[in-house]
This record gives structure tokens, sequence and C-alpha cells, in this order.
């Protein structure tokens, strides 16, 4: 108990850290782009279109509420697919405006836990929903590069996505093969992956699924970017977003940067100016897709407040 302020000072300091290099990149972006023309192209959005985007995205918020539940219920985390919603959504709000000891994450595994009893289940559900979300979203990217390969893209980014999203992908599905191969069994990566993680590998059917349902999750999230640049009158080809929106979003979340901010426009600078969209106008993108993210946070602190406004408790009560 005597390290949990020490906790919290080591949580603020990465907060801090996070906000200063968001800072710099938006800064360094400033540098290059009239930021005045960006918002002067997000002000003329299309108010129909920005709207359908938002249900969109809160659909595909929805379906990843379903695939987490896919993932708990075969490992007993037995729940109502309503309370999954709702954890899920109430975590979406704490990724943006949580504090640094309670990231979304560990909030909705802390509100699951409450309602199955298992900390450590209802974690590692949580971890292997991400993951599992993460290698399916490498994987549209580099089958994206191979299906869509006529774009003015750099080689060596062709290369490497495609084997990186292939390699992850296969490594995925054999990852409790390979660390007993690669690891010595005191291995502690080696003891969390056959031991905590092991019994979502073994059942094939829920990987299955949840791998189907992440596809899909996906597919609707590029639906919902073709919509947000149609929304701006930037004429951005679906399939070139198919190949661009899965590297922007693993990308932006690399957690060196607050919610991706900065490195997510960034991204987007670089590869929408490379089929003739103007800076602006691409950052112009960038802000309107973080508009819909932040919008889609708040509902979630809607969510929170119609439950109660009630956090689990971090600390177990002895």
């Amino acid at each position: 108990m005597t390290n949990r302020p020490d906790t919290s000072k080591r949580g603020s300091w990465q907060k801090l850290l996070q906000l200063a290099v968001s800072a710099l990149a938006i800064w360094l972006i400033a540098r290059r782009v009239d930021l005045r023309e960006s918002a002067r192209v997000v002000a003329t959005a299309r108010h129909d279109a920005v709207l359908g985007a938002l249900i969109l995205y809160a659909l595909g918020q929805v379906m990843s509420a379903y695939r987490w539940r896919l993932i708990g219920l075969s490992v007993g985390l037995v729940d109502s697919f309503a309370n999954y919603v709702r954890y899920y959504f109430i975590g979406m709000f704490f990724i943006f405006f949580g504090p640094s000891t309670l990231g979304g994450d560990l909030v909705r595994s802390l509100y699951l836990a409450e309602r199955v009893g298992s900390r450590a289940r209802a974690f590692n559900s949580v971890l292997f929903d991400r993951l599992s979300g993460v290698v399916v979203l490498v994987a549209v990217g580099a089958s994206a590069f191979l299906l869509f390969p006529g774009y003015d893209l750099p080689r060596p980014l062709f290369y490497a996505t495609v084997a990186f999203g292939g390699g992850l992908f296969l490594a995925w599905w054999l990852a409790p093969v390979l660390v007993g191969v690669l690891l010595p069994p005191e291995h502690r990566v080696r003891r969390f992956v056959e031991h905590d993680l092991g019994p979502f590998w073994r059942n094939r059917r829920m990987l299955v699924g949840a791998a189907v349902v992440s596809l899909a999750i996906h597919f609707l999230q590029i639906v919902t970017q073709f919509v947000v640049a149609r929304a701006l009158g930037l004429d951005v080809p679906f399939t070139y977003i198919c190949i661009f929106h899965p590297l922007v979003s693993a990308l932006s979340s690399i957690p060196i940067t607050l919610s991706g901010i900065g490195l997510r426009e960034g991204g987007y600078l670089w590869f929408l100016q490379r089929i003739g969209i103007a800076q602006a106008n691409a950052i112009a993108f960038g802000v309107l897709w973080l508009v819909v993210l932040v919008a889609s946070s708040l509902l979630g602190g809607g969510v929170f407040l119609a439950s109660g406004a009630r956090l689990p408790r971090l600390r177990r009560v002895r």
C-alpha cells in the first residue's frame, strides 16, 4: 500500500510526457501547415455526413464490445451483452478523459471483475481483446498493400508492412507453440502466455469468431473514414483508406503521445499528400476524425453518468 503515491506520481509524469510529445508534434505540423485554413475546412464539413460518421463509429464500438464478450465468455466471464457494452463505452470515456492511474482498459476490466469476481481473468480478457484487434488491424493493412498495389508508396514501406503484418498474424495464432519452443519453462513471458492467456488460445472457435468480428469492425472504421472524407469534400479513394487507416491507427496507438494526438494527424498528412490532397485539407481530415473519436468518448461519459458515475475500486477492500 505504501507504493500508491509513487505509482500515482509515475502516472502523472507519464501523462505530462505524452502531452509534451503531442504538443511538439502539433508544433512541427503547424510550422508547415496553415492550421487556420484547416479549421475553415472543418467548419464547412457537411453536418449530415459527420452525424453519419459518428453513428457508424459508435456502432463499431458496440461490435467491439461484442468481440470482448466472445472472448470473456470463453473463460467463464459471464455477463450480459448490455453490461459489456456499458463497460466498453465507459472505458472509451476514460481513455481520453481519465486520470493517469485509471486508463480505459483498466476501468472496463474492473467493472467486469465486480460482476464475475476474477480480476485476473477480467484483465486478461481485456488484454487479449486489445491484442487480437491490433493483430487483425495490421493484417488488414498488409493485405490492402497486396490487393491495391497501384499507389505511389515507398517500396520499403510496402515490404515492411507485408512482412510485419503477415508475421504478426502467424505468430499470434502460433504464440503458445512459439513460446514453448523459443523460451525456457521458467521464463515469465512463456508462463504468462501458457498459463494466463492459454485458455483463450485453446478455444479455436472463439479465436475465429473474434477475428471475423475484428475484420468487420475495421471494415466499418474504413467506411467511417470514407464518410469523413466525403464530409469535407475530399476525393480519397476507398481502397487507399484500406491501406493507410490500419497503419495510422497502429502508429497512433504507440503510447508516446496523449491519445495519439499529433502522431495521428502527422500520419494522415504524410499519406494524403501523396495522392494530391492539400496539406490543410489533410490536417482537416485528421482533426475531423479526432472530433469523431472524442464525441464517441463523450458518449461513454454520458453512459458513465447514467450508470451512477461510480468508479470500480482500484484496490480490493480487505
